[in-house]
């Protein structure tokens, strides 16, 4: 640690009066130095290959979530998911969102822009929020497994379920979740465990 620091010293002393191409090399020296662990610098080939590496647990990660739908797009908490969940022919627009202590998903429903919320410390299935999830999808598909418990809350078995719109599909890695959808016209949960 202390050779960055004098070679830090030494680049801030020397960089005095030099053109802007010097000291572009000095900012991406400075760059590099930023991203020293407490042990090593990392060369530009152990950046790339750290990126690499980031990517493919990424991929994997996505690939691991989306195992048993075939017809899902996995998106981030933050991104906004667009898709006609209400069946009415217009595209809504579907938003992950905390707030407070509580969170949960705000559906805009495309023809009418009324915004139904789902969670947020109300009643919704077994939930009143949505604070475990760390992944949502967008799910195609129109026939899905629904996890059915006995009444002191032990895995019964599952029965499959038609579904009559596009779903979301919101979880929590290694622990499974349920699919948010439209039906009979009301949104409805489906319990899914991994």
């Amino acid at each position: 640690m202390k050779q960055i620091i004098y070679i830090l010293t030494f680049l801030i002393l020397t960089g005095c009066g030099q053109n802007n191409s010097e000291r572009n090399s000095n900012i991406v020296l400075d760059s590099i130095a930023d991203q020293v662990s407490d042990t090593s610098i990392l060369d530009n080939n152990q950046l790339a290959e750290q990126t690499t590496i980031d990517e493919n647990q990424s991929e994997e990660y996505r690939k691991q979530s989306l195992s048993g739908f075939e017809k899902a797009t996995l998106y981030k908490l933050t991104d906004t998911i667009t898709a006609d969940f209400n069946g009415d022919g217009l595209l809504d627009k579907a938003i992950y969102k905390k707030e407070n202590e509580t969170s949960g998903i705000i559906i805009i429903h495309g023809k009418t822009n009324d915004q139904v919320k789902i969670g947020f410390g109300k009643q919704f299935a077994h939930m009143t929020d949505f604070n475990w999830v760390d992944y949502w999808e967008l799910f195609e598909g129109t026939e899905t497994s629904e996890t059915t418990f006995k009444d002191d809350g032990d895995i019964l078995g599952s029965k499959k379920v038609k579904l009559q719109n596009v779903s979301i599909f919101i979880g929590r890695h290694e622990e499974g979740g349920g699919l948010i959808t439209f039906k009979n016209g009301n949104y409805e949960w489906i319990h899914q465990a991994d």
